[in-house]
């Protein structure tokens, strides 16, 4: 996205339906998380079709609750197609391994760049990611709250063997001793996962999950978006800008 469509968002952030909301995504790899957060709240990050064309790219999309994917992995497969790098990174060697790693530490910057101009805008979010490391994650929570935001979690769930079997059906496999590994992190985490979003914890079961189960957690999103923002700063923040617009 360019910065012109960067400025637009934030212009319009006052009247944005996810204003002052983010929601953390979290589940191991394989769990389908970011399928699983497009079908609950129609939201999605830009992807690419591994393809020898750099034009088959998927845009990202805004759903009708106005929340902006913030997603490094977009980044990452863009890098790697640029690169020409194939897709299954089990077949990596050690050279590439760590060009893959040096594609992805450059992604994680400019996502990180891209978030905060929607932070400054005070976009609605979803921040993807493996919420393996609960301590890490109550600091952005805490950043996030100290401008005016309420914070939640889609926590998407799937048994170790559905978790491996979708990684096996994926063009950009991961080991499967990752699998495993983020797996059993995020099932050791979830009681205090859970205990850091009192009142905004969704939880999807994502084994093969149906349109019922993804129709009942886009209700319960609704639900948590119908709510106004609870915090004083967010409350200032709106006050002063509808005030500065109806001078203009």
């Amino acid at each position: 996205m360019r910065y012109e469509e960067f400025k637009q968002t934030i212009i319009e952030g006052v009247y944005d339906p996810g204003i002052f909301k983010a929601f953390f995504l979290a589940g191991g790899a394989g769990s389908g998380k970011s399928y699983s957060a497009e079908k609950a709240t129609g939201s999605a990050a830009g992807k690419f079709e591994w393809h020898d064309s750099m034009k088959k790219i998927k845009p990202g999309k805004t759903g009708p609750y106005g929340l902006k994917v913030v997603n490094s992995d977009e980044q990452l497969e863009f890098g790697l197609m640029k690169a020409k790098m194939h897709s299954d990174m089990t077949k990596y060697s050690d050279a590439e391994t760590m060009e893959k790693e040096r594609i992805r530490e450059k992604g994680k910057k400019i996502t990180k760049k891209r978030e905060q101009m929607w932070i400054n805008g005070r976009l609605g979010l979803i921040i993807d990611g493996t919420a393996k490391n609960p301590n890490k994650l109550s600091i952005q929570i805490k950043d996030l709250q100290n401008v005016g935001y309420d914070t939640y979690m889609i926590f998407v769930n799937t048994s170790l063997d559905i978790a491996l079997q979708q990684n096996a059906g994926r063009k950009r496999r991961l080991k499967d001793e990752v699998i495993r590994l983020t797996w059993e992190e995020v099932q050791a985490n979830k009681q205090q996962l859970s205990n850091l979003f009192p009142g905004g914890f969704v939880e999807i079961i994502n084994n093969r999950a149906g349109e019922d189960v993804f129709r009942k957690s886009f209700v319960e999103i609704g639900k948590i978006m119908k709510r106004p923002p609870t915090s004083p700063i967010a409350k200032a923040w709106i006050a002063h800008e509808l005030e500065s617009k109806d001078r203009t």
